[in-house]
């Protein structure tokens, strides 16, 4: 079993790309939904520009807007509207009296968006296809018109950003939520970013769920069938089933990209290591102790490679919070490219 996109399967996880599956399902059972989304924020507040949930007509909801006093009296609004085309901004600020008033000892400003969307054919469609889009990887944009209410989207390659939005692919970063001065709100909902695990053994089992649930999207690489099974990852998207010599064959590594390197040995480790370092990803970890750190280290300098090229390199891997059993190195290894997506380092 090699090639490209072998041991493939889809998980749909609690993710924030996932809500819209549930929307789309919401509004198929003729539920009305209101969307939230924080569309500016300063100061020290729980969730920053692009934080987003939806709050369902029977009840339920899915994401956070921050969570707390603020998220709570946020879900009570969105209850008490039950008007169509219903779309306006909240500005919740945390100054002293405010902050003490809503029960937080933080300050500062969030500025949350409210935009209800009646379950009807018309929301139905559009929604389904936003998650079908998402489901398979596509670059999703939601753009929400915040006066009016008008929902629409737009994906990678369509003339929508020269036209409507009048901005570029390269003016909207796929990883930030935008405000345009025409009033579009405009909202990643999918990332550039993937991150490839080298390695089926028992801390990728371990990590890949919880990757999937702080958003990063997973694919797991994997040389050996009988340690390829996706079912074993939760929360990847899926498993390539390939030799570990053959990687730019099988999957396109690119500097947005992440990377952790758990195979059984050093051999494969080094092999792998020396064809990813030279995609330069945004991170690159590798398991091993500071003995196969040196060893590793060796063998790149006999590649060519250079001092700051090897020092990019994050082994051992995950931060240092004295990690032992599998499930407590996923967490330093998670915890480590949360760290590096949040600073953009």
């Amino acid at each position: 079993m090699t090639g490209k996109n072998c041991c493939v399967k889809i998980y749909l996880g609690d993710t924030m790309k996932n809500m819209y599956r549930k929307i789309y399902s919401k509004l198929s059972e003729k539920i009305d939904v209101v969307l939230l989304s924080v569309v500016d924020s300063h100061g020290s507040v729980p969730r920053k520009k692009g934080a987003k949930m939806a709050c369902f007509s029977d009840g339920e909801s899915v994401g956070t807007v921050g969570g707390g006093a603020v998220e709570h009296e946020a879900v009570k609004l969105s209850r008490e509207l039950s008007t169509e085309k219903v779309c306006f901004n909240k500005k919740f600020t945390l100054n002293h009296s405010d902050a003490e008033k809503l029960g937080m000892v933080c300050g500062g400003e969030v500025d949350i968006n409210f935009c209800f969307v009646k379950a009807d054919e018309k929301s139905i469609e559009l929604f389904s296809q936003i998650a079908d889009l998402v489901d398979n990887h596509r670059k999703v944009w939601l753009i929400t018109n915040i006066t009016n209410g008008e929902i629409s989207f737009c994906s990678e390659g369509e003339d929508v950003f020269k036209t409507e939005l009048k901005a570029s692919y390269d003016e909207l970063k796929t990883d930030v939520a935008t405000l345009l001065n025409n009033g579009l709100y405009v909202e990643p909902l999918t990332t550039n970013s993937v991150v490839y695990v080298f390695g089926g053994g028992h801390i990728s089992r371990a990590l890949c769920p919880m990757l999937n649930s702080t958003d990063f999207e997973v694919v797991v690489y994997e040389d050996k069938p009988e340690f390829a099974n996706i079912d074993d990852f939760v929360g990847a998207s899926k498993v390539v089933c390939a030799q570990f010599s053959k990687i730019s064959e099988n999957v396109d590594i690119t500097s947005d990209d992440y990377a952790v390197v758990l195979t059984r040995g050093h051999k494969s480790d080094n092999e792998v290591i020396g064809q990813i370092l030279s995609k330069h990803p945004k991170y690159l970890g590798v398991i091993g102790s500071k003995k196969k750190v040196a060893f590793m280290s060796d063998y790149l300098r006999e590649r060519g490679f250079s001092d700051d090229d090897i020092n990019s390199i994050h082994s051992p891997v995950g931060l240092s919070i004295g990690a032992v059993t599998p499930a407590e190195i996923a967490v330093s290894i998670t915890a480590q490219m949360i760290m590096v997506r949040s600073t953009k380092l």
